[in-house]
């Protein structure tokens, strides 16, 4: 163990860790959930502290030596070669002030190691005097969240667009597929199976720009504004440099804002960001839910659908099969707006010039991106891809239903198929015997009427 020292006291720290003494004191305050933060969170933080050592040096404010040390150790830390001495709970102090000090503790010690100097020896390189100069935890925990997630939101805006194209894929080779609509839970309208899997298709496609836009609102940046905003402690050109060092050591696009004291206390981009992944959240747990109803039975109910088997459905009944894959995305989907919750609350908990929500924000948005980054791809490669659908089913149900009735209204009016299809159902008959048998249509009308390609678009009314 070394000793180090803060205005509280003495603190004993691990003799190799590269943290000190701020973090081993947020260590033993905080263990809450067992969770730790995100890898790309750390790595977004090591482009901040390099972004800014660019900055400071450049501007003289910082000596040469001290920032190219400083440079090189937050180059490790983006590189995820220190990710084990980051070890704290995810969720801790407002403002995430010790998620700041950790990475300036971490990048000092190992700069003041490549230095040649002792481990804690912070008279060679301090963590708040020279890795936190220009900066206050309260304008750095923000703009890493916003760079960790404009860097990971690039997967999950990839998987949601090869989603949509499986799904666009998939129903175009059921494009001949008539089968029954349904509203109410209840029989409606004929349909094709490609027009049901296009309109989940479209909803993810109309699910992506709100994504987009609030993804772009996520690069402006109020970096520089320090402790309220108003920039203490910086030089007048810092806030402009720092954000193009961010820039070009993320290979991402960022600008600055227009007023730093409303960023640093409104986050409501977080929610905006937050709300768009939740809308996608909904989009693929319906679809998940109209999956699992569609391939209900097989038996004894819908039928219409064969998911991919992808392990046994129960422990006691021999050869069951359940929608694993789509009750996975459900609970998926659930905890992602969960997660939006959480954000919404820890967005409206700002107070004057300031909101110390920010690891709360943090942890819910990163989670988001992962849950649903991943839970587009299972259910793209595990689910959508190899679903088979029983045309026959589809067929019988079809023209075994009384659905057809709407498809003759524009004929016999809707009062007359009512009692038609009320008739049908206390005889057991379909739509079309029992049309027949009243000698309503001939059967070459009636079939002419009822053509599979006739039912699923727009038509105008033929003469009988």
């Amino acid at each position: 163990m070394r000793k180090e020292f803060d205005f509280l006291g003495a603190v004993s720290v691990p003799a190799d860790a590269y943290y000190g003494v701020f973090t081993v004191r947020a260590m033993k305050n905080f263990q809450l959930s067992g969770l730790r933060a995100k890898p790309v969170f750390i790595r977004a933080l090591g482009i901040v502290k390099k972004s800014a050592a660019e900055a400071n040096k450049e501007l003289g404010a910082l000596d040469a030596k001290k920032a190219n040390a400083i440079i090189s150790a937050a180059d490790e830390v983006i590189a995820g070669k220190l990710d084990a001495h980051f070890p704290l709970d995810a969720y801790h102090a407002g403002a995430g002030t010790p998620f700041n000090m950790n990475a300036n503790e971490v990048i000092a010690n190992r700069a003041i190691e490549m230095l040649g100097g002792k481990l804690g020896d912070y008279s060679l390189i301090n963590p708040n005097n020279d890795v936190n100069m220009a900066q206050s935890s309260n304008d750095v925990i923000p703009t890493t969240i916003r760079v960790a997630c404009v860097l990971e939101s690039k997967k999950l805006q990839e998987e949601l667009k090869m989603l949509q194209a499986a799904l666009n894929k998939k129903g175009a080779s059921f494009a001949k597929i008539i089968k029954t609509g349904r509203t109410h839970m209840q029989d409606a309208v004929p349909i094709t199976m490609q027009q049901e899997f296009d309109a989940w298709a479209n909803a993810i496609e109309g699910d992506l720009p709100a994504l987009h836009a609030s993804i772009e609102r996520l690069r402006i940046l109020g970096i520089g504004g320090t402790a309220i905003g108003t920039g203490i402690n910086t030089h007048p050109k810092f806030r402009k440099m720092v954000i193009e060092r961010i820039a070009a050591n993320s290979n991402e696009k960022f600008v600055a804002c227009k007023d730093p004291i409303e960023l640093t206390n409104n986050m409501n981009a977080f929610l905006e960001f937050s709300s768009s992944m939740r809308s996608v959240a909904v989009t693929l747990a319906r679809i998940a839910n109209d999956l699992k109803l569609l391939s209900s039975g097989p038996k004894t109910a819908i039928g219409e659908l064969y998911l991919p088997e992808v392990e046994p459905g129960s422990s006691i009944m021999p050869g069951k099969i359940n929608p694993s894959i789509p009750e996975a995305v459900e609970m998926a989907g659930y905890q992602v707006i969960a997660n939006d919750t959480a954000v919404l609350l820890a967005c409206k908990g700002g107070q004057l010039q300031l909101n110390t929500n920010t690891p709360l924000i943090a942890q819910n948005l990163l989670f988001s991106i992962e849950l649903l980054s991943n839970t587009a791809k299972m259910f793209r490669e595990m689910c959508i891809d190899g679903i088979r659908a029983d045309e026959e089913r589809c067929k019988e149900l079809l023209y075994s239903g009384l659905i057809l009735a709407t498809a003759l209204n524009p004929y016999f009016g809707y009062q007359k198929m009512s009692e038609l299809v009320k008739e049908a159902l206390a005889r057991k008959m379909t739509i079309y015997e029992i049309i027949l048998e009243k000698k309503l249509l001939t059967k070459k009308q009636l079939d002419e009427l009822l053509l599979p390609e006739n039912l699923v678009k727009p038509q105008e009314k033929k003469k009988l």
